[in-house]
């Protein structure tokens, strides 16, 4: 049998379906997941982290990543934030990989399975066709002693002293550790390939990131007659950028009529 829920979570054994939150009882929450993850952050193995870490800033191939459910979310999440500091990076799924994805695989890859208890089915299944692709197998799992510890070439445990969920099942703190773990170790390869402020824009050539960091004068120049659309284009590009200046030009000095009062739009 199970253990049973901590006293704070009375909150969820009404009989009856509340019609509101009771700030005080999710305030405890709030306060417990902190203390679940402040025993990840004590009791992370550093010399392990630090292996993984060398070990992706090593990779001569692609870094790839995998899990079922929501370790396989947080996996993809990872994925792209690697991508998008210019590290070679994808999501490959478990079941995927067995019916034919498996071929992108080549022998300098670094495969990462993500799961919370180390004895998911579908990863299980896809560890001996890795290794038949003599990729790097690296497992990060939660529960120890599990099954992928004993089949990968590195393992990496995360911490988790039990999950907020009453009945300590859904993954919403072992995820949560799973996010921080990588997106943590993301920015520590970010310092080690000394990325730069300009290559970091150059992946992001759209949104508010990419247009606060790589709009020059002349991109934006346009021919300002009036009209609605020009309006919009100004109000657009002021909206995005936060610093600079814009310049409006008028054909003769006399067309032109300061306002009364200047205001800066509010970020």
């Amino acid at each position: 049998m199970g253990s049973l829920p901590p006293p704070y979570l009375d909150f969820f054994h009404h009989s009856a379906k509340q019609d509101s939150i009771d700030p005080d009882q999710l305030l405890k929450l709030f306060k417990a997941q902190q203390n679940y993850l402040n025993h990840f952050f004590q009791n992370l193995d550093l010399s392990q982290t630090l292996s993984f870490t060398q070990t992706l800033l090593n990779a001569k191939g692609t870094i790839y990543f995998t899990g079922v459910g929501k370790s396989g979310f947080v996996s993809q999440k990872i994925s792209q934030t690697l991508v998008s500091l210019g590290i070679k990076s994808g999501f490959l799924s478990p079941v995927d990989a067995l019916h034919g994805d498996i071929g992108i695989l080549d022998p300098q890859d670094v495969l990462v399975m993500f799961s919370k208890s180390g004895n998911t089915e579908e990863l299980l299944k896809l560890v001996p066709c890795a290794k038949a692709k003599r990729v790097f197998l690296i497992s990060v799992t939660s529960v120890k002693p599990n099954s992928l510890m004993g089949v990968c070439d590195l393992n990496v445990h995360l911490p988790l002293e039990r999950e907020l969920c009453p009945f300590d099942l859904a993954p919403v703190t072992s995820t949560a550790i799973q996010m921080v773990f990588g997106d943590t170790v993301a920015i520590a390869l970010m310092g080690a390939r000394n990325l730069s402020r300009e290559e970091y824009a150059a992946n992001h050539p759209a949104g508010r990131i990419g247009k606060s960091l790589i709009f020059k004068l002349l991109s934006v120049a346009i021919d300002v007659r009036a009209s609605l659309r020009t309006c919009w284009i100004l109000v657009s590009f002021l909206d995005e950028v936060d610093s600079g200046v814009c310049l409006v030009l008028s054909p003769s000095i006399e067309d032109y009529s300061p306002p009364e009062t200047v205001q800066r739009m509010p970020n």
